[in-house]
């Protein structure tokens, strides 16, 4: 049931347009609308009637039309389609499917499946007119005829354009990520699902992992999708080669590439294969130099600080590594070590508390009996597993009259003592010997920005990895890079934009809230195609992408 209702506020009357409706057997409000009062209500009206035509329906536009807009500058359709060979049939090519997909991704659909509701509802069934239905399966038709030579080719080719416009990389920021998936491994025959360390926290599911290239202005340079149990210091190697491979063929020299990653990536062979190759600046385990964070405070300088307001500081010198002689520098950050410190604080009373409730339960003949081996899964599922050297335990066998392992826990105060000597820290090492110090630490910690790139694809509206329904390698294989052409797409789209200063999020939400309208007129009926009403910068942007090319002929 639909209603008006009025409601006093501050003795001042305001009206809602409320449903209710009967849930579990109750009358419960299932939305109400406010209209404001009496005023605004009569000057709403006064304008509708003013206005020459009434709206029959709204379309989102912006983000549709900036996404064409990118795939023109890249001429992505036709890249894919010059590598492709399809009986000529009337409707959409595969590049077009491909495009259709990434879009659809960007508005929230999740699966191949939902695509075919969504374009019936959405601005590009104005535009694009061909005789099927989009079904999951036309889609899965589509990625039949993308295999992974293909994608590196389609890869190739959009990075030749990045470079052509002036987007040659200096620097590659390197990361690495995991999804879980739905499907199921039975048969062992799947190279990439398997179980492993999962981010999601999701030990249940198999996974697939996700390595990525960035340049410096987190345009993805590169991606690989590879299998859930395999480590990321192994994957590191081979993309290291096929880094060297893309900067080749795109007659960039490899030796004026600087590669940054994270610690998860070291490793001697990898740390070689690197530096004959290019420079780097990464980072080491504290318990890799546990001397280096005994240096004092006082003999760190001030570097710069962060957009936070937070001060860095650092402390230069020469460390051995794997073998060889690197620029080393401590940085320090109070911002870090405070959250650090929370953090350890709140995690360590947790563990402590839940190992007493343990302590308490086996030290009760209430219950069933228990083993050993029960007791130190329960023990090694409380104790985080960074915090296993500062938190020990003894588990006793079952005493006589009792049914259940005795637990024993204590603080190793050297361990702990360690460990806080880290927060707040970070060793870094390079062989950029010649780089001044805060460049060195600055340019490692631009790697957040890769790690942005990861949250991206993590973001239901923008251009989601997961969750990963496909079951087939090659289609998962797929279902990845479309997502990180989409993540390329968006990453352009912000770096053309920049002179705007808008944030990913703001950029993307501009876009969104450009709609056009279906209309008609009142005096003739007819229908017709406008744009709704833009903002200042809403408008700028629509004009500076000449998004306006794209609306549907009347």
């Amino acid at each position: 049931m639909v209603f008006l209702k009025q409601k006093l506020i501050n003795g001042k009357a305001y009206w809602y347009i409320v449903k209710t409706g009967r849930v579990n057997g109750k009358v419960k409000t299932i939305f109400q609308v406010y209209l404001g009062n009496a005023e605004k209500i009569l000057e709403m009206k006064n304008l509708c009637e003013s206005l020459p035509y009434i709206k029959l329906r709204s379309f989102e536009y912006g983000k549709v039309a900036a996404l064409l807009h990118v795939n023109e500058e890249f001429g992505f359709v036709d890249i894919v389609n010059s590598y492709t060979e399809k009986k000529s049939i009337d409707g959409l090519s595969v590049g077009e499917y491909l495009l259709l997909d990434i879009i659809g991704k960007s508005h929230g659909i999740l699966s191949e499946n939902g695509i075919d509701e969504w374009f019936n509802k959405s601005t590009l069934a104005f535009m694009w007119n061909f005789p099927h239905r989009l079904s999951c399966q036309n889609f899965l038709n589509q990625m039949s005829y993308i295999d992974s030579d293909t994608m590196k080719k389609i890869e190739d080719d959009l990075c030749q354009v990045l470079v052509k416009k002036g987007l040659t990389p200096s620097v590659l920021f390197v990361d690495e990520s995991n999804w879980f998936t739905y499907a199921t491994n039975h048969d062992e025959k799947s190279e990439l699902l398997h179980k492993g360390y999962n981010k999601k926290h999701r030990k249940d599911k198999n996974q697939v992992s996700v390595a990525l290239a960035a340049n410096d202005y987190n345009i993805p340079f590169i991606h690989e999708t590879y299998p859930g149990n395999v480590h990321d210091s192994e994957e590191f190697s081979g993309l290291i080669d096929r880094i060297i491979t893309r900067l080749s063929e795109l007659n960039i020299c490899s030796e004026d590439l600087v590669l940054v990653f994270d610690k998860g990536n070291n490793s001697k062979d990898n740390i070689e294969k690197v530096t004959s190759n290019m420079n780097f600046v990464g980072a080491v385990k504290a318990n890799q130099a546990e001397e280096l964070l005994d240096i004092p405070l006082s003999k760190f300088k001030h570097l710069y600080e962060t957009s936070k307001d937070n001060k860095i500081y650092g402390y230069r010198t020469t460390h051995q590594f794997y073998g060889t002689e690197f620029t080393t520098v401590i940085t320090y950050n109070e911002g870090t070590y405070k959250l650090q410190k929370r953090t350890y604080e709140s995690n360590k009373s947790k563990i402590i508390e839940n190992l007493e409730d343990l302590q308490k339960r086996l030290e009760s003949n209430r219950g069933k009996a228990r083993n050993r081996s029960s007791v130190e899964k329960e023990v090694a599922d409380i104790i985080i597993k960074k915090y296993r050297t500062v938190v020990k335990y003894e588990i006793t066998d079952v005493p006589e009259g009792k049914k259940k392992p005795q637990l024993k826990f204590w603080i190793d105060e050297e361990n702990e003592n360690k460990c806080e000597k880290s927060f707040g820290k970070n060793l870094l090492f390079t062989d950029k010997h010649q780089w001044h110090t805060t460049k060195i630490v600055q340019t490692y910690n631009n790697k957040g920005a890769i790690e942005d790139d990861f949250k991206l694809l993590n973001d239901h509206l923008l251009v989601p990895v997961g969750p990963v329904y496909h079951h087939k390698d090659e289609n998962i294989r797929v279902h990845v890079f479309l997502s990180i052409i989409g993540l390329l797409f968006y990453r352009y789209l912000a770096w053309e934009t920049k002179r705007y200063g808008f944030s990913m999020r703001k950029l993307i939400e501009n876009l969104s809230e450009i709609r056009l309208a279906v209309v008609q007129e009142k005096k003739s009926n007819e229908s017709k195609i406008i744009m709704e009403e833009m903002s200042t910068k809403q408008a700028s942007l629509f004009s500076f992408l000449n998004l306006g090319k794209y609306l549907p002929t009347q």
